[in-house]
């Protein structure tokens, strides 16, 4: 119906006067303004009736002036470079003026479609139909908003993507079609044309779109200012189809023929056949196109801000090598940029001659650049290993205000000083700037996607100096924000710190405090396993986190944990560390630690039996390397524990269980005593352990081995005697305690003991009278005896040797 050559005929009529018309551009806020004052006039007038034919041809007038506008608008932004910035605008200013332009044309063409739908349904004459005021009346209003929604649809389609852009595109190209019919030439159809030719380019239908562009370039009727779009656009298609030859020998012939504006468009088109050329071409050729290329686009670049993002993004996009182009970069922005690249790759070592040209360089133009180029530098002397310049670059770069890449260069700078640290951690100042990065990474930049592991490493800081609460907080960061494996470990953290601060409590800390921080603690015990599990299965990397080493050391903090109970929990001790070896085998660092947890509790438990053998399995790792007690203190206070413990379950179970208990405690004391040393106290303990439990001749060695270092030792004495007398060898016991009586002091007890030994062992070795005649020289001074049992025993031995 729209072919028809009636109506073409009225098309020609009412678009040659649109034509003409002269519009200047708005802005797109002040077009979508107007555009809705219109859309608002139409609808009041189609709810009171008065929408007429002359009511709509003056609402097309007045949205077809704007939709010019909106085209010159359009294009004008184009020229500049700058259609990413005003690209939201812009689409609103298009919905604005389409909306109620596309709602005419649509209800005058459903008139049209329902007038001949009724003629040819009552069979009758369809050219009678045509020259009814009705028919023309909705002809015109329909062909006079088509003409405006083909070129609005056409600059509308740039403002979208995928499916909608397209099928803007193709209701142009469609419209356009309608108005390319006809023998004679005409501006109309001379215009249809290019539009139709621009729709097939974008459409991606090059060949379609050269035809329509040749012809309307062709055509002598053609007007100057169509003629040099359809030949930017037969440019632009020739770019597209990767037809570089022609599109360099079109962009000559263009070049100057037209406007600046123009010439920009051509300029960029122009630098896109070339890089396109030079990836085509090899050796001299390439680089020829190269440098052309480069030329081209910094002289494009120099046209305005919006050519130098469009110059930097078309280099970006198009530059697949950019080691190529380095060495013939030349101008500062080329250097930027292919140094970008460069990086984008990674390649560092390229890209860094570039990155230090653009730090170093007084070109106005690059100093904007030049925070940027020292990240990239420190990021490329981080990958290198140069943690130290690295650091140093860094440290320009964030000098800048508020700078994009802020983030990642804080995080960078951090991670390098970590590095030198680790290398060298006694550095002057080293340890200082490291942890300011640390804090300025977590302060300036909390939602840096790393920003959790810059909090772990401040955790860790403040732990080390004992600030345990604020590491804490820290650490808990970490757990809210971090990946899983940092988050383990924060948590494992906050355990240490929490045993720390329990420790460091003391009788004035509010018990409401301690409770807590006790409730605390067995709450993330007891929460540690299910994540540190989850961790494991999900194949977390163990590298990283030591998985097996936090799991050894939990169970040991649940043991301690046991030990801080009231009462201890001994049970729960052991159950912690059951299999402690065969589940941690590598955590022999610990084994000490849970060595010594295991006698507590065994002590506690009256389980001597295992505490023997676990002394004699791990006992050696209570010492030193160098073979002595780390804590000889310590170390003793265990083994008198045993003693006390056996002393205290003998009249309960038994002597069984005090000599089980004194033989745990003999094997402490050995340990003291390693390679004949230890002091003669320690000595003279492990000797009498040895003589309860039946070793008399160790026993005996030691107490000779204490009174060789001290002749006047009474306890060295008294044990001889005691271990001669258990051997048989009275004689030699009587001897020990003749000599006791003569070291010790006249009545003191020692002297008092040693004389009644005497007395006793001289009548043992069939001496009776010589027995009975010390004891009667003794006998006068037996009232100044305080020890009654002594007393007691003297007064028998009295009676039955002096009887």
């Amino acid at each position: 119906m729209l072919a028809d050559k009636r109506r073409v005929r009225l098309v020609l009529l009412i678009s040659g006067v649109l034509i003409a018309s002269p519009v200047l551009a708005q802005s797109a806020g002040e077009l979508r303004l107007q555009a809705k004052q219109v859309a608002a006039e139409i609808a009041t007038q189609k709810a009171g009736g008065t929408l007429d034919v002359a009511a709509q041809q003056r609402a097309i007038e007045r949205l077809g002036k704007l939709s010019l506008a909106f085209i010159e608008l359009c294009d004008r932004v184009a020229n500049s470079g700058g259609e990413s910035r005003e690209r939201d605008g812009l689409r609103a200013a298009y919905e604005a003026v389409n909306e109620p332009l596309e709602g005419l044309y649509t209800q005058n063409s459903n008139s049209l479609e329902r007038m001949a739908k009724q003629v040819m349904d009552a069979d009758g004459d369809l050219e009678a139909l045509y020259d009814t005021p009705a028919f023309k009346d909705a002809q015109v209003v329909a062909t006079h908003s088509l003409y405006y929604l083909n070129w609005l649809h056409f600059y509308g389609a740039r403002l979208y993507d995928g499916a909608a852009r397209r099928e803007l595109l193709e209701k142009a190209q469609r419209g356009f079609s309608e108005f390319a019919v006809g023998d004679r030439r005409t501006e109309l159809l001379i215009e249809s044309l290019l539009g139709r030719g621009l729709c097939h380019l974008e459409l991606g239908n090059v060949e379609f779109a050269v035809h329509d562009l040749q012809a309307v370039i062709n055509d002598p009727q053609t007007s100057a200012e169509r003629k040099a779009k359809a030949r930017l656009a037969l440019l632009d298609g020739y770019v597209r189809s990767g037809n570089a030859a022609e599109a360099l020998k079109l962009s000559d012939q263009m070049l100057g023929s037209g406007g600046r504006a123009q010439d920009n468009l051509i300029r960029f088109l122009r630098a896109r056949a070339l890089l396109d050329a030079a990836k085509k071409a090899g050796g001299t050729e390439a680089e020829r196109y190269r440098q052309q290329a480069l030329s081209t686009m910094e002289q494009l670049r120099k046209a305005g801000s919006g050519w130098d993002e469009k110059v930097a993004a078309l280099l970006a996009s198009s530059v697949d090598d950019p080691e190529k182009w380095a060495g013939g970069a030349s101008s500062p922005f080329a250097k930027w940029e292919l140094a970008k690249l460069l990086v984008q790759k990674g390649d560092y070592k390229q890209a860094a001659p570039l990155l230090e040209g653009v730090a170093n360089s007084t070109d106005a133009d690059l100093r904007k650049h030049q925070g940027e180029a020292h990240y990239f530098l420190g990021l490329a002397k981080f990958q290198a290993g140069d943690y130290a310049a690295a650091a140093a670059d860094l440290d320009v770069a964030l000098q800048e205000d508020k700078p994009a890449y802020g983030a990642d260069a804080a995080y960078l700078r951090f991670k390098a000083l970590e590095a030198l640290v680790a290398k060298d951690p006694g550095q002057a100042g080293l340890a200082a700037r490291y942890e300011q990065a640390v804090r300025d990474c977590v302060e300036k930049y909390p939602d840096h996607k790393s920003a959790f592991e810059a909090q772990f490493r401040l955790g860790e800081l403040l732990q080390a100096q004992g600030k345990f609460a604020e590491a804490i907080q820290a650490y808990a960061q970490v757990q809210r924000a971090g990946d899983a494996g940092f988050a383990l470990r924060a948590q494992f953290a906050t355990l240490q710190c929490e045993f720390e601060l329990l420790q460091a409590m003391n009788q004035h800390t509010p018990s409401a405090e301690r409770t807590r921080l006790r409730g605390d603690i067995a709450a993330g015990l007891q929460q540690f396993d299910s994540p540190a599990a989850q961790y494991e299965q999900r194949g977390g990397k163990t590298d990283s986190v030591p998985l097996g080493q936090m799991r050894a050391k939990v169970a040991v903090m649940k043991a301690v944990q046991g030990t801080l109970q009231s009462p201890a929990n001994d049970q729960a001790v052991l159950d912690a560390l059951t299999g402690f070896e065969k589940r941690f085998p590598d955590q022999q660092e610990l084994l000490p630690q849970v060595t010594r947890l295991r006698l507590v509790a065994y002590q506690h438990l009256g389980r001597f039996a295992d505490a023997d053998a676990e002394v004699q399995t791990h006992g050696r790792l209570l010492l030193a390397k160098d073979g002595r007690a780390p804590d000889a203190k310590a170390l003793e206070e265990l083994a008198v524990g045993f003693v006390r413990e056996g002393a205290r379950r003998k009249n309960a179970e038994g002597p069984a269980a005090n000599q089980a208990a004194e033989q745990v405690a003999l094997r402490l004391y050995e340990l003291l005593v390693a390679d004949s040393e230890g002091g003669s106290k320690t000595k003279l303990t492990l000797a009498r352990l040895y003589e309860n439990t039946g070793a008399v001749q160790k026993s005996a060695a030691l107490y000779a081995e204490v009174l060789q270092a001290n002749g006047d030792s009474l306890a060295a004495l008294r044990g001889l005697g005691r271990t001669a007398e258990t051997e048989k060898h009275l004689p030699a016991a009587l001897g020990y305690w003749q000599r006791l009586t003569k070291t010790a002091r006249a009545g003191d007890l020692p002297w008092y003991e040693g004389s009644y030994e005497v007395a006793r062992l001289t009548q043992a070795t069939g001496k009776t009278q010589e027995s009975c005649a010390q004891l009667q020289q003794l006998k006068p001074a037996i009232p100044g005896l305080s020890d009654a049992d002594l007393r007691q025993k003297l007064d028998a031995l009295y009676k039955q040797v002096c009887r």
